[in-house]
């Protein structure tokens, strides 16, 4: 079993990848002191969540962005693959938490697969501030990917694309 996390107002609240474009790998990384709490993501986590705080923020009052200036702390040593993530806000402090969910792979096995899994947590209280930094780095990190095809908005390989769409 991983191990679960709580991170009460991290230093910093990061997204970034590794690898190029077209194999890259996305992670969160909450880092608080010494610690460093990394998890694996899907792009279109990033994405989703990166939109969902901006929009978040918005209704926080849009305060002006905590950028982190350092990125992912190198090397990346993922904790676990997020499944679910879910978004709660608190107006009155203006904090968001993001709550994580351990991806549970083996839910198919198991008889009734809507039965809980054993998977760890990951509880991340960030600030306005940071989650409107945090959607900034997300829009620029998911653009910074193949381009889509303007015709079947599929990737677009380095190499070419054969567009389903095109006569």
């Amino acid at each position: 079993m991983s191990e679960s996390f709580s991170v009460e107002r991290p230093d910093a609240f990061v997204c970034g990848a590794v690898g190029e474009p077209g194999r890259r790998i996305f992670y969160l990384q909450a880092r608080a002191g010494s610690q460093v709490v990394t998890l694996r993501v899907e792009k279109e986590q990033v994405r989703a969540l990166g939109q969902y705080l901006a929009h978040l923020a918005q209704q926080l009052g849009d305060p002006e962005p905590d950028r982190d200036v350092v990125g992912l702390v190198e090397p990346v040593v993922e904790l676990w693959t997020v499944g679910d993530l879910a978004v709660a806000a608190d107006a009155d402090s203006g904090t968001v938490l993001i709550a994580a969910e351990e991806l549970d792979e083996q839910a198919w096995e198991r008889e009734d697969p809507d039965e809980p899994g054993d998977g760890a947590s990951a509880n991340i209280t960030i600030t306005a501030a940071q989650a409107v930094a945090f959607a900034e780095s997300a829009a620029e990190l998911v653009a910074a990917g193949r381009p889509t095809c303007r015709f079947c908005e599929q990737p677009v390989e380095p190499d070419g694309h054969h567009c389903p769409r095109w006569n």
